[in-house]
């Protein structure tokens, strides 16, 4: 009897700690689940584009990603169709500023930087997530406001409302993040006419050597009637990954061909 009354205390304490965190620190905590890189590891996903007249256009992408200090580099390449075939997506996460992003196009041998705002709002290569999503900014920067606890299916949630603090496509978004591992299940956009009309929600979460990886993504643009699937094939957190890879100049060099 001794030691339940301590199991229950221990767990009354957690729960009164966990719901006593400021909006900032739920978000903070949530930023360690990425929405398109996995720390330290090489991932193999397939990403399916589907329009208003259910036309789906499918994608495979290899990402491989290293996390040192809590920042992130990654690198992806594209292959399905042609236009988007051999094409790579560096990205370099940023301590204190906008993330460092590229776009290798192989037709033109040409390097992107994605730099100004009106680039940063634009859509990642026909998907329905910008590249201000890709590097979480909607979760960055901007001021939050812990709304009321809620519930996804069995899940308990904190709700946390965001408004950008810099220019953005959103008024603000609406984040839902599970309590037990802050990972952001749901998120709502709002356009700068304060109308909702794109949704991301995690649709499966496995565990994968220990680790809880989002396995299926969707995010649909309720506006264009637009979809963007992500479902991850597999994952190998003991791949060889060196600093090198992430370097733009090295988005040319032909080996690192990691298609499938």
């Amino acid at each position: 009897m001794k030691y339940l009354s301590i199991l229950l205390i221990l767990i009354s304490v957690s729960i009164y700690s966990n719901n006593n965190f400021t909006a900032k620190e739920i978000i903070d905590k949530s930023l360690e689940h990425k929405t398109f890189s996995y720390d330290n590891a090489e991932a193999n996903i397939t990403m399916i584009l589907i329009d208003k007249n259910k036309n789906k256009d499918i994608r495979k992408v290899k990402i491989r990603s290293k996390t040192k200090n809590k920042l992130t580099k990654a690198i992806s390449q594209f292959s399905g169709g042609t236009e988007i075939n051999g094409v790579k997506f560096l990205t370099i996460e940023v301590k204190d500023g906008d993330d460092e992003q590229y776009v290798y196009y192989p037709a033109q041998n040409k390097i992107n930087r994605i730099v100004s705002k009106s680039s940063k709002n634009e859509y990642f290569l026909g998907t329905d997530f910008t590249y201000a999503d890709l590097e979480g900014k909607y979760r960055k920067d901007a001021e939050y406001k812990k709304l009321e606890d809620s519930k996804i299916g069995q899940h308990e949630v904190f709700v946390i409302e965001a408004k950008p603090k810099k220019d953005s496509n959103y008024s603000k978004t609406i984040i839902y993040i599970r309590k037990s591992d802050y990972i952001p299940l749901k998120v709502k956009f709002f356009n700068k006419d304060k109308k909702y009309f794109k949704q991301y929600l995690v649709k499966k979460i496995k565990k994968i050597d220990g680790k809880k990886i989002i396995s299926i993504s969707q995010i649909l643009n309720k506006k264009n009637k637009h979809a963007t699937i992500l479902k991850l094939d597999n994952i190998d957190f003991d791949a060889k990954i060196s600093d090198s890879e992430f370097n733009k100049e090295n988005l040319r060099w032909k080996k690192h061909t990691y298609l499938y």
